[in-house]
């Protein structure tokens, strides 16, 4: 009896698991799609921006001596394989490689390995789980590094996300996106006498920055949640092969207790006739 009634437990245990696993499937599913979406807009809104700067021949200024910054760009939630430690790992290398003293972290679950390594993110952020978190973040993250940029707190920024490769597959990158370079093999423009040319560079600065963050946080929310689809869809097989073998275990169980009960019967009906 107390073996039929593990087996009942387990089997009630690993239904409301796979209810759990099947919604957080289906809500990644949801948030992935949507986040592929918007990425080729987000990524010709970029090139545009490249275009512009180029065009305005900006070139922000070099601070020789000052420490370079990191940002890394990982997750709030599980269930998504080897995706934080694979860029926690490279984080470090990252900032071995480029002596880096600032670090902003996006996402708790990295900041215990960089805190492990001793390494304590000057300025931290929650992970947007989806497109309209995404906006939310940005705000703050852009101005933040920004003004630290122009304070001369930082000397350049390099970025460690995830490169969305398909479903269930990444690479983690990094990329540096300050100072902001023009692109190679364009000629500027003459300025416009219309606008005020700090006033120009300024907001063309702002704007590049903002829409270069927006598509990497965007093409690793991507890559998060191709992760997570495909944890989830591994959990779910692996919890409808344990729950039928159980619900097995419990037919046999059941079977053995009722031949047993039938066996004591006909034990205690042969007494009766002795």
């Amino acid at each position: 009896m107390k073996r039929q009634q593990f087996l009942q437990h387990r089997l009630e245990t690993l239904s409301a698991l796979s209810d759990a696993v099947g919604a957080m499937r289906s809500l990644s599913a949801h948030h992935f799609r949507r986040a592929r979406q918007a990425l080729p807009a987000a990524r010709q809104y970029r090139n545009d921006m490249n275009t512009v700067v180029s065009e305005i021949g900006l070139h922000q200024a070099v601070h020789p001596g000052v420490p370079a910054g990191l940002l890394v760009i990982a997750s709030d939630l599980g269930l998504c394989g080897d995706y934080n430690s694979r860029l926690s790992r490279m984080s470090l290398e990252e900032i071995g490689k480029h002596a880096a003293q600032s670090v902003y972290s996006v996402g708790r679950r990295s900041r215990a390995a960089l805190t492990k390594h001793g390494v304590i993110p000057a300025r931290t952020y929650n992970a947007p789980a989806s497109l309209e978190g995404l906006s939310h973040v940005l705000l703050g993250l852009s101005q933040d590094v920004m003004e630290d940029y122009l304070a001369c707190r930082i000397g350049s920024l390099q970025v460690v996300s995830a490169s969305f490769e398909g479903v269930g597959h990444f690479a983690p990158r990094s990329i540096q996106i300050l100072p902001i370079k023009a692109v190679e093999g364009m000629c500027p423009l003459g300025r416009s006498p219309y606008v005020d040319a700090d006033e120009l560079t300024t907001v063309a600065a702002r704007e590049y920055l903002y829409i270069t963050l927006y598509e990497v946080l965007l093409d690793a929310l991507a890559a998060e949640h191709g992760m997570r689809l495909m944890a989830a869809e591994s959990a779910l097989e692996w919890l409808d092969s344990t729950a039928i073998t159980a619900s097995r275990r419990l037919s046999t169980a059941k079977s053995e207790a009722a031949t047993q009960e039938l066996l004591d019967i006909v034990a205690g009906g042969r007494k009766r006739f002795e």
